[in-house]
């Protein structure tokens, strides 16, 4: 089952996908958080990925999100 989570800065240039670390689910289940943005060709530019625990990348989500972030669709595969 896959459930990323995509959110946009609200100038609209970087984007912020969250998506479960499967490897890590069973004994510290851990969040992959991937900082990108779409070139003006459409191709992802990939700058950073952190990986932190669920319960951080929660508060992360909600931060983002109540500073003006916004939930988009899936932005690149």
């Amino acid at each position: 089952m896959k459930r990323d989570g995509w959110v946009k800065d609200a100038d609209g240039v970087w984007i912020l996908r969250f998506r479960y670390d499967w490897d890590s689910w069973e004994q510290n289940p851990k969040v992959l958080i991937d900082r990108g943005r779409l070139m003006s060709n459409g191709i992802p530019l990939l700058k950073s990925r952190k990986r932190m625990r669920r319960n951080l990348a929660i508060v992360l989500w909600k931060d983002l999100l109540a500073s003006g972030w916004k939930r988009v669709n899936p932005q690149w595969d």
